[in-house]
C-alpha cells in the first residue's frame, strides 16, 4: 500500500488567531490526502521519492511530508526543503514584470523591440508588447530553432544558449500570419533581457530588489553559489536516475528560480491577498484572464498564471514547472483564500494532486467563503 511509504506530517504552523488554526482539523486532511493518493491518483514512490506539500487556508498554513529525499535514504522531506521549481520562474517574473510598471520603469504596451540594440531589432515583430510575451501571445516558438545544438551537457539545457544567442534568434524570426496563445519559454527569455535593460542590473538582483526582499524570500534564489546549492534536494528522472541542477545562461527568468515551501506560501499569500502586502493589490491584475489557450475553452492566460474558469464556481489560478528532476504546482483561489503548493523530487511528478487537495479543502467546489 502506498499509505506505508507516507511520512507523518513534518511541520504544521499557523499566522493569526487560534479561531482560524481551529478551522481545519489535522488529522482529517491528512486522512483524506492519504484517499486521495491511493485512490485517485496513480503515484508511485519507486517513481517519486516524495514531495512535500503545502496548504493555506485562510491564516492558516499546513505543511506535509510524503516518502523520502532520496530513494535509498530514509530521510524525509520538509518546508526547508529546496526545489527547482521551473516554469513557476514565469509567475516571479510576471510578478516582478508587474511591480517595474507600477514604478513606471515600464509598460505593459511598450514594443519589445524598443528595448533591444538596433541590430536585434526584429522589423516583423514591430508591434509585439511586453504584454505579449507575459501572456504567451506573441506567437513566438516554445523554444528557440537549434537551441540543442549550442547544448554541450545532456542534463543542463540552458547552460550553454546565452542571450546573445537569444537575442539572434529573435531578430531572424519569421512569424506566422496567425496570432493565437502558444506557450512559450522564448517570451520570459525576452523579458529577462528586458529587466535587465530597464533596472541595469541582472536579472537576479533586480527580483532580490524588487520582489524577494520586500517579501523576506530569503529561501529563493536563481544562480548557484556553493552555498545555496548543497540546499537544492537531490532530483530523479523517469528511469529513477539522479539528476544534476540546472545553470542558466539565458532563460533564468523563465525556468531558473529555486525555491521551498517556507517562500512559497509567503508568495502565495500575496496573490491570494492575507499577506499585509502593498503588493497585494499590485499583483492582482495578473490574475485576469486576457488569452484564451488550446489547453480547453475554460483555460485562460494571464500575467504570468493560467486561470481555470469554473463557470458557476471561483476561477482557479494556477501554474506548474518540470526540470529533469523536479516538479512544482501551485493553485489558489483568491474568494476562499486557499492554495495548494506541491515540490516533488521527480520528474514524473504528483499528477493532478494538487488539484484534487485544492476541490477537497473547498469541499468539492462548494465552499463559498
Amino acid at each position: 500500500m502506498i499509505f506505508r511509504n507516507i511520512l507523518a506530517i513534518i511541520a504544521f504552523f499557523s499566522i493569526g488567531a487560534p479561531a482560524a488554526s481551529a478551522q481545519i482539523d489535522l488529522d482529517h486532511i491528512k486522512n483524506e490526502i492519504t484517499k486521495i493518493i491511493d485512490y485517485d491518483t496513480e503515484i508511485d514512490f519507486k517513481n517519486t521519492p516524495g514531495f512535500a506539500v503545502a496548504i493555506i487556508d485562510g491564516d492558516s498554513s499546513f505543511v506535509f511530508s510524503f516518502g523520502t529525499s532520496h530513494p535509498n535514504k530514509d530521510i524525509g522531506l520538509d518546508a526547508q526543503s529546496t526545489f527547482e521549481i521551473g516554469s513557476i520562474s514565469k509567475s516571479f517574473t510576471a510578478s516582478l514584470i508587474t511591480i517595474l510598471a507600477n514604478k513606471n520603469l515600464l509598460s505593459f504596451d511598450d514594443k519589445v523591440n524598443d528595448y533591444f540594440e538596433a541590430s536585434f531589432k526584429n522589423p516583423r515583430l514591430a508591434e509585439l508588447t511586453i504584454n505579449d510575451l507575459l501572456t504567451h501571445y506573441s506567437g513566438l516558438p516554445k523554444l528557440p530553432k537549434y537551441i540543442g545544438s549550442k547544448q554541450k551537457d545532456p542534463q543542463n539545457p540552458y547552460a550553454d544558449y546565452t542571450k546573445v544567442d537569444l537575442l539572434d534568434f529573435y531578430k531572424s524570426f519569421i512569424p506566422d500570419d496567425k496570432k493565437e496563445f502558444v506557450y512559450s519559454h522564448v517570451n520570459y527569455g525576452l523579458l529577462e533581457l528586458i529587466i535587465e535593460n530597464v533596472t541595469s542590473v541582472d536579472y537576479e538582483e533586480a527580483l532580490n530588489t524588487y520582489l524577494l526582499n520586500p517579501l523576506d524570500l530569503t529561501n529563493t534564489f536563481v544562480q548557484k553559489t556553493e552555498h545555496n546549492e548543497s540546499k537544492i534536494t537531490f532530483g530523479f528522472d523517469r528511469a529513477g536516475r539522479q539528476t544534476k541542477n540546472w545553470d542558466f545562461a539565458s532563460f533564468a527568468a523563465s525556468e531558473g528560480i529555486k525555491s521551498n515551501l517556507t517562500d512559497l506560501v509567503k508568495f502565495a499569500r500575496v496573490h491570494l491577498g492575507n499577506a499585509n502586502s502593498d503588493l497585494t493589490e499590485i499583483l492582482s491584475i495578473n490574475h485576469d484572464p486576457e488569452v484564451k489557450t488550446h489547453y480547453n475553452d475554460r483555460i485562460y492566460a494571464g500575467k504570468g498564471w493560467h486561470i481555470f474558469d469554473q463557470k458557476k464556481n471561483f476561477n482557479i489560478i494556477t501554474h506548474s514547472g518540470k526540470t529533469y528532476g523536479h516538479r512544482a504546482y501551485i493553485s489558489f483561489i483568491k474568494e476562499t483564500e486557499t492554495a495548494v503548493i506541491i515540490l516533488s523530487n521527480s520528474s514524473v511528478g504528483t499528477e493532478d494532486l494538487g488539484l484534487l487537495i485544492l476541490r477537497m479543502i473547498n469541499d468539492n467546489w462548494k465552499r463559498k467563503t
